[in-house]
């Protein structure tokens, strides 16, 4: 089940929201080795965990599967803050929009799952961005998460990029467009027609997909 939801509808998420912000501690600081402070309780919280902004949660029974943030960048922007290279040459086109961070699935799911679930976390985000007047956002990513987002059926438009320590990030931007839902939708019930009816492993999938 999707859900758009803000920071006081995420504590009052019993066991979504702190499975979320686990998983969060499980990817970015043990898989990634990003250098981010974790509670004490092992939840990564970080200061762009605010009321202004917007979660976007993937869960079943209770359990986080997929999600990602949402925040207009007057509200404080992570590019902003941690990588000023390049909001110095994109602030003039980016200060009025919407920034994407946190994108994180939970670990152990099965290449065929985790794709089911980000295809739900994105048709999701694309809906809500289109019902709350958000026409695009923006965000940091590693070259790997914004392939996987266009065979999803999102492609970004890569405004810049740079190097750290974990490799190459790019600062993409995505518009929320009802072709971009209509086109995730479709590829969804294509690879699941694929799997069902040819019995692909979910690797030759993506590459028909793409």
């Amino acid at each position: 089940m999707f859900h758009a939801v803000d920071l006081d509808e995420v504590r009052m998420m019993r066991t979504v929201g702190p499975s979320m912000f686990k998983d969060r501690a499980l990817q970015f600081v043990t898989r990634h080795e990003w250098p981010l402070k974790l509670r004490p309780d092992g939840l990564e919280v970080d200061q762009f965990d605010d009321d202004r902004t917007t979660y976007c949660i993937v869960e079943e029974r209770g359990r986080h599967l997929a999600s990602v943030r949402l925040r207009p960048a007057r509200a404080g922007s992570m590019v902003e803050s941690c990588f000023p290279e390049l909001w110095r040459d994109s602030a003039s086109r980016l200060r009025d929009g919407h920034e994407v961070t946190r994108f994180c699935t939970t670990p152990g799911l099965s290449a065929e799952r985790r794709l089911e679930v980000v295809s739900d976390l994105l048709l999701g985000l694309c809906r809500h961005c289109r019902a709350t007047g958000v026409d695009s956002f923006f965000g940091i990513v590693f070259p790997a998460v914004a392939r996987s987002l266009r065979q999803t059926g999102w492609p970004a438009r890569v405004l810049d990029q740079s190097r750290d320590p974990s490799g190459t990030l790019l600062l993409a931007q995505w518009a929320a467009t009802e072709l971009v839902a209509w086109d995730i939708q479709e590829r969804r019930e294509f690879r699941e027609a694929l799997m069902r009816d040819r019995k692909l492993p979910v690797t030759e999938v993506e590459q028909l997909v793409a």
